[in-house]
């Protein structure tokens, strides 16, 4: 889940070391784009500063009154505080035309896990401490703060749908529930809209808009949770050239 977009050019931007200077409200969505994309070696991800962002995105966010109960704000705040583990396969597609799968996995609080099949060479890992963004094809790892990103709210050992994040759109069919989101601090950086089955409650998919309008949409399926899952998958090695088992 990511609130910004990415483009080609010619660095990663602090490949490395932790980018804290860097307003990205996901990485995830980040990787969504790249791995549609299948850059090759010689390209590489610009990720816009606060600033930049302010300045391209439209900051008219709709902030009148949502029509969402406190009690469906609990509802869903205690579904996903009560998620231990998570394992699903997932299909994402971006507005912009991209399509990649994968399968994810999460821990809470603070561990997830997507693996790109191939050909994607993109990997993401939150440890717990940090998430990072690692293209394998030229073995460059760029770290982010959890905190700064969408998936930091449904990571967080507290769970909470109006503390750094402001509903901004509430939609309840007869099968899904969708709770639209953006940060505080940040209303025009973008925004996502989370996606739920309600009987029984279950995360079905998430939309990510960035500042320019494109959207990525992330779909789960076969959804398994309360399983155990490998402590491995959560911690990050840099793969080295000519690295032995």
């Amino acid at each position: 889940m990511a609130f910004s977009n990415t483009s080609k050019t010619t660095g990663i931007h602090k490949i490395g070391q932790k980018s804290r200077s860097v307003s990205v409200t996901s990485a995830i969505a980040i990787a969504c784009v790249l791995g549609v994309c299948m850059l090759g070696a010689g390209a590489s991800i610009a990720l816009l500063p606060t600033s930049a962002h302010a300045q391209t995105a439209n900051n008219a966010v709709d902030t009148s009154k949502v029509d969402i109960s406190p009690e469906m704000i609990k509802k869903i705040e205690t579904y996903l505080a009560d998620i231990t583990t998570l394992r699903a396969d997932f299909v994402q597609i971006s507005s912009d035309g991209g399509a990649a799968e994968g399968k994810l996995y999460m821990k809470r609080p603070g561990k997830m896990r997507f693996e790109y099949n191939p050909p994607s060479q993109i990997l993401l890992v939150s440890t717990g401490h940090d998430f990072i963004y690692y293209d394998k094809e030229i073995n460059a790892p760029t770290y982010f703060d959890i905190d700064e990103t969408p998936a930091g709210i449904i990571l967080a050992e507290n769970i909470s749908l109006t503390d750094k994040v402001k509903i901004v759109d509430y939609r309840r069919t007869a099968e899904t529930i969708r709770v639209k989101l953006v940060r505080k601090s940040d209303p025009g950086a973008g925004s996502v809209t989370l996606v739920f089955a309600e009987n029984p409650m279950q995360l079905r998919q998430w939309i990510v808009t960035d500042p320019t309008g494109i959207e990525t949409t992330v779909t789960l399926f076969n959804t398994e949770e309360g399983i155990s899952l490998d402590p491995e998958l959560f911690k990050f090695e840099r793969i080295w050239p000519n690295q032995r088992n």
